[in-house]
């Protein structure tokens, strides 16, 4: 398999998994045994130019989020690539945040599929494993129902495709007790490539600066931290005051979240919005902090801004609830853990990890040597394998295995 195809969000973007996608592309260009990779992007009306990421990779940008006819572009693209194989990098509302685009998107994969195309999906999160009370769907009811309707006939199509893998075990536990699905596997999420050792500075050397990094306004809120911050700051002195960088967008169903928190604090030096943080960018936004902060009223699946903050030796700080609990029991990141949904818990978490530096550095290390377990060379290899397996047929001896995990191992070669 010398060409693939990947369908991802891509920076330049406002797509979310568009970093994922980028550092996925990257590590499949990375091999001597792909010659040609086809980018099938979302279009981007931005400014930025296209990233040159040499001549083995081509972005076509084909479909807009939130359009109904995302899934036929994507397909009309894939039948002009002459790829012999695709790879679906998606999120269940990758096509967008209304119920009718974001659905027929997702059934793209299970469509290239029987029209002869290998094709794969890495899946990182699923709607069953979302509280939708917490999503911009919170105050309508007849909406949550649907969805939770609609979800199972579209995640049953989307196994209809080669293979599923999915980054958390707890969906690899829904995909096989709910779905009896016997193409899904779980897969880490895969660390992204860091500046050298010597380049992520102790945490002694840097700012008292906190980051947090997303897409904002629905279960990723920001009053708690900005008011976390402040309650500190308002007992120190000039000097020791903490500074909170806040980088990232608003989420689609909340435009003008941003924009109006920082006309609220535009008197607060110490808050500021750093806006869009561009993949060049994410090594210096990260190692200037000595903490990241992740205060969410849910999760929807394995965070790569935890990954990223892990990979820069930056302590995170985060609630014990939902896919936190497995990326600390399962994949073994650490952080500082505080109550979910209470400032008070959050604020002591900052300062802990501001007092305690030699704990809080042996946090960052930690995390910097899980990253380093599961590279995303390793992922890419693990994908680039099951899609082979999808094209030569041989795929159904891993169906029928009592212990399919085991049977991928087998089979695989790095």
């Amino acid at each position: 398999m010398k060409t693939i195809a990947i369908v991802t969000a891509f920076p330049p973007s406002a797509g979310s998994l568009n970093e994922y996608g980028f550092h996925l592309v990257n590590a499949f260009a990375a091999r001597n045994d792909i010659e040609k990779i086809i980018v099938i992007a979302d279009r981007y009306d931005g400014n930025a130019t296209e990233l040159d990421l040499g001549p083995k990779v081509d972005v076509r940008r084909v479909w807009r989020f939130n359009s109904p006819f995302a899934g036929l572009h994507i397909l009309k693209a894939l039948k002009s690539s002459k790829a012999e194989g695709a790879l679906y990098n998606l999120q269940t509302a990758s096509f967008g945040d209304s119920e009718i685009p974001a659905a027929l998107g997702l059934l793209t994969p299970a469509l290239s599929q029987k029209l002869s195309m290998p094709s794969g999906v890495i899946m990182h999160n699923l709607v069953e494993a979302v509280d939708l009370d917490k999503t911009n769907l919170a105050n309508s009811p007849l909406r949550q129902k649907l969805v939770s309707a609609a979800s199972y006939f579209v995640t049953k199509t989307m196994l209809m495709s080669g293979f599923m893998t999915v980054t958390l075990d707890s969906f690899w536990d829904i995909l096989k007790e709910k779905y009896k699905a016997k193409n899904a596997f779980m897969v880490p999420h895969g660390s992204f490539p860091s500046a050298s050792e010597q380049d992520v500075s102790q945490l002694e050397d840097r700012s008292r600066i906190v980051v947090t990094m997303g897409k904002f306004g629905t279960y990723k809120r920001l009053e708690r931290t900005i008011g976390a911050i402040q309650n500190l700051n308002a007992s120190l002195g000039e000097e020791q005051k903490i500074k909170l960088v806040i980088g990232g967008s608003d989420h689609p169903a909340m435009p003008g979240y941003l924009d109006g928190l920082a006309t609220e604090h535009k008197a607060d030096k110490n808050i500021v919005f750093h806006g869009y943080v561009a993949e060049e960018d994410v090594a210096n936004f990260f190692t200037q902090a000595k903490l990241a902060i992740f205060d969410y009223d849910s999760t929807t699946g394995s965070s790569g801004v935890l990954h990223q903050a892990a990979i820069y030796g930056t302590p995170a700080a985060y609630p014990m609830m939902g896919d936190f609990i497995d990326v600390t029991e399962r994949e073994g990141l650490k952080g500082f853990n505080f109550k979910p949904l209470d400032q008070a818990a959050l604020e002591m978490a900052i300062k802990q990890c501001l007092e305690d530096e030699v704990f809080a550095q042996s946090l960052a290390q930690n995390n910097i040597d899980v990253s380093k377990g599961v590279t995303m060379s390793t992922v890419a290899s693990i994908q680039l394998q099951l899609l082979k397996q999808i094209k030569s047929g041989k795929f159904n001896k891993v169906r029928r295995a009592k212990n399919s995990a085991v049977m991928i191992k087998q089979n695989m070669v790095y």
